[in-house]
């Protein structure tokens, strides 16, 4: 997947506002991260950039060893829903000429500045998904109640960015968002991931101890996620049952959660499932490689860099068999019915009943096709391409 960089007219001073105060988990952090990080390395003297990021972003950015005082200026402040909008987050948008959201919405009353939002919400696209649709009648109402109300902010933004095209397609069909223009950048992965001289060292948690019989295998699998209920990881204790029971599989499954998401799981999931707890973005890769595979079992996406990285590490994908996954990975993910625990686990037995030299080809291949997308860099211009367009045209105007 190949983006061009856009060509455009540079254009006299103003100021950028990046705005990442929204985002406190998650691939939106990573992405916050590794865009910042790029950005910081290049330079466009028509504009005063400004940073007004989370206290996660901001911990990212120290692990990545990002120089942030070459920027005009940079806040830490954290903004949690709707309360930014009594907390004051517009009070950041009063000296900026244009304000890029990395991942929308904002929440505010008003502003007569120009703002462009990231979108990822799959809930507002995709109403009728498995999360929703097995919820309890009123549960329902409440969070389709949750994601019109974002739905309006985001109609709020003057222009959109999506990572891919099913998302613009989806967009465009809906009301709220049908005169707005809607820009495509495609997600990349970060370049820490091909300098493993920059990996930030992890400590895996002891696994759980197995008694193997003769003929049974050990391996390792786990994914990078917050605990949403559309990334359906609750299932992966059932994969482990089955891979024991049908495939003589001893497995041992890694998951990133905060404490306040591990606590709220169940008894079974903690006694089944190994919590890493949370890592930044330079601990990434150093996670990637000590698994033997990432199970990414998810019911609901706009975008996920879990593929993407996966394969860029050489590790075996086991992804749910969805059009957003397809479209990233092609032939390259081991795909399965995300609903079947059992299909998962004969999704794993068959790709490790091939032999070293097919496991082999097989993430060499996926590694070629991922070198295909844009680099973190690439990713970078090509959103300060949309911003310079936008102020152009304010010029011009």
């Amino acid at each position: 997947m190949n983006a061009s960089i856009i060509s455009l007219p540079e254009v006299t001073s103003k100021n950028v506002l990046i705005n990442c105060s929204n985002l406190h988990g998650g691939g939106g952090v990573a992405v916050a991260a590794s865009f910042i990080d790029a950005l910081s390395k290049l330079q466009y003297s028509n504009i005063n950039i400004y940073l007004l990021i989370s206290s996660d972003v901001k911990r990212n950015l120290s692990g990545l060893g990002t120089d942030i005082n070459v920027f005009e200026g940079c806040d830490v402040k954290d903004y949690y829903g709707l309360d930014a909008i009594w907390r004051g987050l517009s009070w950041h948008f009063r000296n900026a000429d244009i304000i890029f959201t990395v991942f929308g919405p904002a929440y505010f009353v008003f502003s007569n500045k120009y703002h462009i939002f990231g979108f990822a919400q799959p809930n507002i696209i995709y109403p009728s998904n498995p999360i929703s649709n097995n919820l309890k009648f009123f549960d329902r109402i409440k969070l389709k109640f949750k994601y019109k109300i974002q739905e309006y902010f985001y109609s709020k933004a003057d222009s959109i960015i999506v990572e891919l095209e099913h998302v613009k397609k989806r967009l465009e069909a809906l009301g709220s968002f049908s005169t707005l223009p809607i820009h495509i950048v495609y997600s990349s992965v970060h370049s820490v991931y091909k300098q493993p001289n920059h990996w930030t060292a992890l400590n895996l948690p002891n696994q759980v101890s197995w008694t193997l019989t003769r003929g049974d295998t050990s391996l390792k699998f786990g994914v990078i996620s917050k605990n949403y209920p559309h990334k359906n990881l609750k299932i992966l204790t059932l994969v482990k049952k089955s891979l024991r029971l049908n495939y003589n599989i001893n497995a041992d499954f890694y998951v990133t959660f905060t404490q306040y998401e591990w606590s709220n799981c169940s008894e079974e999931f903690k006694a089944e499932i190994i919590n890493v707890g949370e890592i930044v973005l330079s601990q990434c890769p150093t996670f990637y490689s000590l698994m033997d595979g990432v199970v990414f079992p998810t019911l609901l996406e706009c975008f996920s860099a879990v593929p993407i990285e996966t394969m860029m590490v050489k590790k075996p994908l086991f992804g749910s068999d969805l059009s957003f996954i397809r479209d990233v990975c092609g032939g390259c993910c081991n795909y399965f019915d995300p609903l079947d625990a059992n299909d998962i686990a004969r999704a794993i037995f068959e790709y490790f009943s091939q032999s070293a030299v097919e496991q082999h080809l097989w993430v060499n291949s996926a590694y070629e096709h991922v070198k295909k997308f844009p680099g973190s860099e690439e990713r970078a211009k090509n959103y300060m391409a949309i911003i310079n367009h936008v102020l152009s045209n304010s010029l011009e105007n």
